[in-house]
């Protein structure tokens, strides 16, 4: 018993400075703006961050850095609802296919219907890859042409071809 105590009194000792430094470290990086919660929001921050990147690495000129973030913005919102409806279709699908006695009629629509939403993600996804293709003269298409072989391409998780969603099946 006073062994197991101490054990316990030695490593509440060693947590609990530890747990002091991450809570500090996390509340100094709220205040500066850094963290999660922030108001900048780190998708966001994320998304001009690779936006900066692709524009150094295919040297974009300041039209085409412009005509760029307005191509990921439009593509964001239009995928947006598409997403919510994404969500909403695989949460009444895991809810309908976890019931004792689910209906398969119900969950083969729920499928379709989730299908059909990924196409049309898909769909948008290639769509807005070939309107930022286009942007792009010769050199810079062959640059990011290279990138995204490399899986370093920016914008592959919203215009690429290899982006975000589900994968084909072999």
């Amino acid at each position: 018993m006073k062994t197991s105590l101490n054990r316990s009194i030695r490593i509440a000792r060693i947590l609990l400075p530890a747990l002091l430094v991450v809570a500090a470290t996390a509340f100094a990086a709220a205040q500066e703006g850094d963290g999660p919660h922030s108001k900048r929001g780190a998708r966001g921050d994320f998304a001009e961050r690779e936006a900066e990147r692709m524009a150094r690495v295919l040297q974009l000129t300041e039209d085409q850095m412009e005509e760029w973030r307005r191509l990921r913005e439009e593509h964001e919102a239009s995928v947006r609802p598409l997403m919510r409806q994404m969500r909403d279709i695989t949460e009444r699908l895991e809810t309908e296919a976890n019931l004792d006695n689910p209906d398969p009629a119900v969950v083969g629509q729920l499928e379709l219907d989730r299908r059909a939403v990924a196409r049309q993600l898909r769909d948008s996804r290639v769509q807005a890859h070939e309107e930022a293709t286009r942007l792009l003269d010769r050199d810079q298409q062959i640059r990011w042409e290279a990138l995204q072989e490399n899986g370093r391409g920016g914008f592959r998780g919203l215009f690429g071809p290899g982006g975000r969603g589900p994968r084909p099946r072999n």
